[in-house]
C-alpha cells in the first residue's frame, strides 16, 4: 500500500519524469486510446452495477411474491360501490350528450367544404 501511495506523491517519486515521456495523467483527453481505455472501462463498471442492482431488485421481487401475503378481513376487501352516485354521473353525462346534439342541430353556420 505504501509503494501505491507514493506514486501520487511527487516528492517521494524515484523515477522523474524525463522530457518526452508524459505522465498517465497527462494522456487523458490527449491520447485517444487512454480515452478509449477510460471510456470501456467506465463503461464495464457502471454496466456491473446496474446488473448488481436489477439481480438484487429480481432477487427481492422474488422473496417478496414467495411469502406468505396479508389476508384482508371480508370489510376492507368488499368494494364500496354507490349505485345512486353512478346514476347521478350517467344522467350528468346524458345531458351533456343531449345539450351537444341540440347544438349540433340548431348550428346555422356555414357548412364545412370538405364534407360532402
Amino acid at each position: 500500500m505504501k509503494n501505491f501511495l507514493t506514486i501520487f506523491n511527487k516528492k517521494n517519486q524515484k523515477h522523474p519524469i524525463e522530457p518526452g515521456q508524459k505522465s498517465i495523467f497527462s494522456l487523458v483527453a490527449g491520447d485517444a486510446f487512454v480515452d478509449w481505455t477510460l471510456i470501456i472501462i467506465t463503461a464495464c463498471i457502471v454496466g456491473a452495477g446496474l446488473i448488481g442492482v436489477g439481480g438484487y431488485v429480481y432477487m427481492n421481487t422474488q422473496a417478496v411474491l414467495q411469502s406468505e401475503g396479508t389476508v384482508l378481513p371480508e370489510s376492507a376487501a368488499a368494494s364500496h360501490f354507490d349505485v345512486a352516485k353512478l346514476k347521478t354521473v350517467i344522467s350528468t353525462f346524458d345531458a351533456h350528450a343531449n345539450q351537444r346534439v341540440m347544438l349540433g342541430k340548431g348550428y346555422t353556420g356555414p357548412k364545412d367544404p370538405s364534407l360532402p
